[in-house]
């Protein structure tokens, strides 16, 4: 079982009493009971991600499993006799201290460990405004992430040379190689030109022929329409002859014309 705990924290001096008192019953329940300062210890507790103090941890064959149960003494020693610490599933594999990222969370740790108390040396011994010391770590961040990036760009380069682009690229080919590729490509536009103008020439003649079939039935229906109009004409010159012949015609007397009698009449 472990514990990390902090001197300033309020709560994990509320824990020392009953923490040791379990750890005095340590032998009986063949169980190792052990503390962790996480102001002394920054690495660990950025391996085991301590966010809140105080945090108990239950170890078992390199299972860790996180204790959220009661803190009295009674309570931790029924966690262990009663096996407890079954029900609780284990921490999952890459939150595991011995895993790479948590290692590089608890490099990160002490990172902010060292420039926390780098921070207090200059305020407190040297008398070095806050600001000061603020704008100190802002250049320094600046100048190192400068000099990683150049480093991490080099690293590219060497492990993924540049290849030069398409458009600045020079090829070089067989002399023959082009003028065969353009004379396939003259032939390929000949063939395609050909195929073009037998295809307007057949359009053309269809045209013609559609022009021709629509100028003859366009003078056989004039004509038809000129033989209508002359037998209309013939038809109304009739017409006006029989009323002419009509107009000229007088009553027939005695069975005898007027022109007949009239000789007569004088006689």
């Amino acid at each position: 079982m472990l514990e990390f705990h902090a001197p300033w924290c309020p709560a994990c001096k509320d824990l020392v009493k009953s923490w040791n008192g379990f750890a005095e019953w340590s032998k009986d329940l063949n169980v190792h009971v052990g503390e962790i300062d996480v102001t002394t210890n920054t690495g660990l507790s950025g391996r085991f991600l301590v966010t809140a103090l105080p945090t108990i941890y239950h170890v078992k064959d390199g299972v860790f499993r996180s204790y959220s149960g009661p803190r009295d003494k009674d309570d931790l020693i029924s966690f262990i006799e009663e096996k407890k610490w079954t029900i609780i599933e284990p921490m999952p594999t890459w939150k595991h201290p011995d895993s790479f990222q948590m290692g590089v969370v608890s490099w990160f740790f002490k990172a902010s460990m060292t420039a926390r108390d780098l921070h207090n040396y200059l305020v407190e011994k040297q008398g070095l405004p806050t600001w000061a010391s603020y704008a100190l770590f802002g250049l320094a961040t600046l100048i190192l992430g400068c000099i990683l990036g150049f480093f991490i760009v080099c690293i590219i380069d060497w492990v993924f040379p540049a290849t030069p682009s398409a458009s600045s690229a020079v090829v070089r080919k067989p002399a023959g190689a082009d003028s065969k590729k353009q004379t396939k490509k003259d032939k390929k536009q000949q063939q395609k030109s050909k195929a073009q103008d037998a295809q307007k020439a057949k359009e053309d003649e269809e045209e013609e022929k559609l022009s021709d079939i629509d100028s003859s039935q366009a003078s056989e229906l004039d004509s038809q329409n000129s033989l209508s109009e002359g037998e209309e004409d013939k038809e109304d010159g009739v017409r006006q002859r029989k009323g002419e012949n009509k107009k000229d015609a007088k009553p027939v007397a005695n069975g005898k014309s007027s022109t007949e009698a009239s000789p007569k009449k004088k006689k």
